[in-house]
Order: C-alpha cells, then structure tokens, then sequence
C-alpha cells in the first residue's frame, strides 16, 4: 500500500464517530455487533499472513472496521458482501480513501454463490475474512465447504462454542456434525479468542476466530451423504450405531466393512472411520 492510501485511510474518522455520523445503531435481527478498537482489528487481519497482494472476501462489513485493517495490512482488493444498505455510505467513503480497493455486493451472503463472484471479478485466487453474523454462520460455512476452487483459506469469527465444535476431537461432548464435515473436508484451528467486552452492543457470549485451509479430498468423499449419514447417527446420539445404520442396510455388514464394533456410539468414531463410512454408504443401494 501506497503511503497516501494509507494516510487517507488513518485520517478518516474512528469507527465510533462513523457509527454516529451515519446512525448506524446494531440491529440484533441481523446479530450486528461491532469491534471498534482498530488495534483489534488490526490483529485480526494479522491472523492472515497472505492478505499482502491478495484479495479478500469480507462478510458482513459493517462500518468496515475490519475493513480498514484489511486495507492497512495491504491486501490488493476487498470485494465486500453486506446486507444492510445503511453501511454502504461508510463503506464508499472508506472506498474512496482506499483509491477503490473495494467492491460492494449489498445482497444477502446467503444468495451468493462464490465461485460464481470469483468469476464476475476475474480473480483466481482469494481468502475469506469475516466476523460473520452469528444467526448464520454455521450455515455460511457448509455453503463453502468443500472450498471454492480458488478460495485458498479462510478467517472466520464464530460464537467460541460453535468453533469449539468445529475442532472438536472424537470422544468429546462437542464432537459432532460440524467437527466432522470441517475435520475431513478442512484442516481448521482456534488461532484467537475475543471477549464480549471488545464488542459494541456487548454480545452474551464470547468469540473466537478460526482459521480454516482446505484438505486434498479424498475422490470417493460426497459431502451429501456425509451430510446425511451424520445427520442420521448424531440425531440419535446416545443410541449405538447398529441401530441407526440400519436405515442404510445391513448394519452388521456396514461395520464389517469398517472394521468397527455394532456397540458403539456416533461420537466414538474417528474421522477417518466417517470417511469411510461415507465412502461405503455413497454405493449402497439404500441411501
């Protein structure tokens, strides 16, 4: 980054006065908490060691204080989602200082399909960066899993127990769904944690960022019945497999093929069991 974009960008005034200049008040419908503190932002876009050159994806905006630290910590475009149309004002007027660095889509994420704004933009390769609206972020996630082709990682805020679920390990009350979609399809870490005190309105829950890259998959691996069969054992999940494998065939034969027991339970079976199981039940008649 240019030193006049990034003196442009240093003297625009603070996300608090943003926030009053335009009467951009939270909307709790939306689950819009804002981070005012650019120090704190600026460690959240530090979090990423590729934003330098490269393009981003940001949900969510908001008055654009992670925004700003995106553009400070020299990513070439930030192509920017946001639902709500009162934040696009703050937002063009961060553009202009940036020397349009930015690219607002104001839809709905839920809409969007991001191989399909890769190719609008002509890019090749991006990350995803977000402190994404809790009401739909779990939701946000399985949308992009199996990665986009040419999205290469991604930095996402959740609520602390849904990333707690999300690297959770078998054996453990939060292993579930999510812990194995995201264990097999991604390799996904905690790299930070954030109170709710650094937000504004105060959430009841704290936060936690997770850092997300993409596995090579394996061919045989179908997120549609990955989906299915860990839908089916985790709605039942203190019952032993056998009995929720039933709905697929033969139980006793399914276990047979993986080499586990009947007896146990969903949250007993290691990722690499799941794939396997995914991979059986993908070419079996009853699914």
């Amino acid at each position: 980054m240019n030193d006049e974009i990034y003196e442009a960008i240093k003297e625009l005034p603070s996300i608090s006065k943003t926030i009053k200049e335009y009467n951009l008040k939270a909307k709790k419908k939306l689950s819009q908490n804002f981070i005012l503190d650019i120090n704190l932002t600026n460690k959240i876009a530090k979090l990423s060691d590729s934003i330098k050159n490269n393009t981003v994806i940001e949900i969510g905006a908001g008055p654009g204080s992670l925004t700003r630290s995106i553009l400070l910590n020299g990513a070439k475009k930030i192509i920017i989602i946001e639902k709500d149309d009162r934040f696009i004002s703050a937002l063009t007027k961060l553009n202009l200082a940036s020397k349009n660095k930015i690219v607002i889509e104001n839809k709905d994420a839920l809409d969007i399909d991001i191989n399909d704004l890769l190719k609008k933009y002509h890019i090749s390769h991006a990350e995803i960066i977000a402190n994404l609206p809790y009401s739909i972020a779990t939701k946000l996630l399985l949308n992009w899993i199996p990665f986009p082709k040419g999205i290469n990682k991604m930095t996402l805020m959740f609520q602390k127990e849904v990333a707690e679920r999300i690297v959770a390990t078998p054996g453990s009350k939060k292993y579930g769904r999510l812990s194995i979609l995201l264990g097999i399809m991604t390799n996904s870490k905690i790299v930070m944690n954030i109170p709710s005190s650094a937000f504004t309105p105060k959430p009841k829950i704290n936060s936690s960022i997770v850092q997300i890259t993409p596995k090579k998959l394996n061919k045989y691996i179908d997120k549609n019945t990955l989906e299915k069969v860990t839908q089916i054992l985790f709605n039942q999940r203190r019952k032993q497999i056998k009995s929720s494998l039933s709905k697929f065939g033969d139980p006793i034969k399914i276990c047979n093929l993986l080499d586990i027991n009947p007896s146990q339970r969903p949250e007993e079976l290691t990722l690499k069991n799941y794939e396997k199981l995914s991979s059986i039940l993908s070419n079996y008649q009853d699914l």
